[in-house]
């Protein structure tokens, strides 16, 4: 799947946390993009049963992709609290947490992820130490 649907689904999985019913106009609000970009991404998503419309315009996961989604969600707010914890602009870290969710594999995301547990967005000290015997790639 594309770097830009992914951005969709996460929005859509956000905006689904805080209210009940979520359509195409408050993605669009969200991201700050045309209805037509929109209608677009969402009709792509849709044809590839990720996503379900109701008759009421109601955007949701279909159950087949729940899985998937869930796991690219927690990839991506993990991505975000630590670029924020590091001082990353939020708005910076939004974007750059959806690429890295995208980049890695999922044995370097386990990694980063027991390596740095963070508790309210600050690092605890046993991460720091372990984050040390991590071996560091060899300067060209």
């Amino acid at each position: 799947m594309k770097h830009s649907l992914d951005r969709y689904l996460y929005v859509i999985g956000l905006l689904k946390q805080k209210q009940e019913y979520v359509c195409a106009a408050d993605v669009g609000r969200f991201l700050g993009v045309k209805a037509s970009a929109v209608s677009l991404a969402l009709r792509k998503l849709r044809d590839q049963g990720y996503l379900i419309k109701k008759v009421n315009g109601d955007l949701s996961f279909s159950p087949l992709f729940r899985e998937y989604a869930d796991q690219i969600n927690e990839r991506i707010v993990f991505f975000r609290k630590l670029l924020v914890s590091f001082g990353v602009e939020s708005s910076v870290a939004d974007h750059d947490a959806v690429t890295l969710s995208r980049k890695l594999s999922n044995a370097s995301c386990r990694a980063l992820r027991s390596a740095y547990r963070l508790n309210d967005g600050k690092e605890k000290e046993d991460n720091i130490a372990t984050a040390e015997h991590v071996d560091k790639p060899a300067l060209p």
